[in-house]
């Protein structure tokens, strides 16, 4: 018995030994960055919305890629987002471009909170024209600096007290070196409503101008009345652009009825951020990824019905993750 006991516990040291090994060199190759996370998680919008179906999407492409890790959509927005990926909870996450750079350096609705670390951007998914600010065509408004010059009592609809848009028409009254309370000083007004109601509000009279992005209501509109386009100046975009890394784009003139001609916009870009903490490797397969299949971005959503993965790396907001970064470099899209 005792020679059976021996060889009892030497089978059961041996098999101790065998798996500490065997966790040991998990341990070294999860440290050395080549294994395969576990789990994988992206957050994304709400149920229902873009965001939430693209990154779907992403994930079921990216499942054969990584077939021994659980890859999982969870819902968030664009200002958790970052939150989420900077504590750990996720390693992917939607967010946009200039929300990513208020979370870098602590601003906006990061002020509280201050910078945020672990965090790095790793694609461009498209880009959503913001702050296109609609009249009436036979109104006397030529230009939003006639407005300012003039202190003309103008009633301005945009998007929800909260929401981008509703920040960006603030920033853009602000870059222009005023605000909704001077406009109010004037006999004017700034609502802040939905999008259905800002419609309802123009069509009915009680609203003079609509500055947001061009959602189905504002389409609405442009079936009930003749609108036109006052353009941003110039000099209010380049700012825009610097001080708050929104986009610059182009809305080519007859894409809408109510565009006569090439009206430059600034635009709030939808990104892809990643856990500073995430392997270069397995970045860069995951950019790859995404950028081989295209035509499975462009058919989530009307917004990325154009998106072409050459512009996956023009993220102004911050730096870019190695791994994604070695792709794009090898594909010759950034130097």
């Amino acid at each position: 018995m005792d020679k059976m006991k021996k060889a009892v516990v030497l089978v059961m040291i041996t098999a101790f030994l065998m798996t500490m090994g065997t966790v040991f060199a998990q341990g070294q190759q999860d440290r050395s960055g080549d294994a395969d996370p576990r789990f994988l998680s992206i957050a994304a919008g709400s149920v229902g919305g873009e965001w939430y179906v693209v990154s779907g999407v992403i994930s079921e492409f990216l499942s054969p890629q990584f077939p021994n890790t659980n890859i999982n959509v969870v819902t968030g927005g664009s200002v958790s987002n970052p939150l989420m990926v900077s504590s750990g909870d996720v390693e992917i996450a939607t967010t946009q471009d200039n929300v990513y750079a208020d979370a870098l350096e602590g601003l906006g609705p990061y002020a509280e909170e201050g910078k945020i670390s672990g965090i790095t951007g790793l694609l461009r998914l498209g880009e959503i024209p913001m702050s296109i600010f609609l009249v009436e065509e036979n109104s006397r408004y030529e230009s939003i600096q006639q407005i300012i010059d003039n202190k003309m009592p103008i009633r301005i609809v945009t998007a929800v007290q909260g929401a981008s848009p509703a920040l960006a028409t603030d920033r853009v009254l602000e870059t222009y070196g005023i605000s909704a309370d001077e406009i109010r000083s004037w006999g004017g007004s700034v609502s802040y409503v939905s999008y259905a109601e800002a419609t309802s509000l123009m069509k009915d009279g009680h609203a003079d101008a609509y500055c947001g992005p061009i959602m189905p209501a504002t389409l609405e509109l442009a079936v009930s009345k003749r609108i036109k386009a006052l353009p941003l100046d110039a000099h209010i975009i380049d700012a825009l652009h610097a001080t708050y890394k929104y986009g610059i784009s182009t809305v080519p003139a007859g894409k809408y009825d109510f565009i006569k001609q090439d009206l430059r916009v600034i635009t709030e870009n939808p990104i892809l951020i990643a856990a500073s903490s995430l392997s270069d490797d397995v970045v860069y397969r995951i950019t790859k990824t995404i950028c081989e299949n295209p035509h499975r971005i462009r058919n989530s959503s009307t917004t990325y019905a154009n998106w072409t993965p050459d512009v996956a790396p023009q993220i102004y907001g911050g730096p870019i993750h190695p791994g994604a970064l070695r792709y794009y470099q090898e594909m010759g899209w950034v130097k």
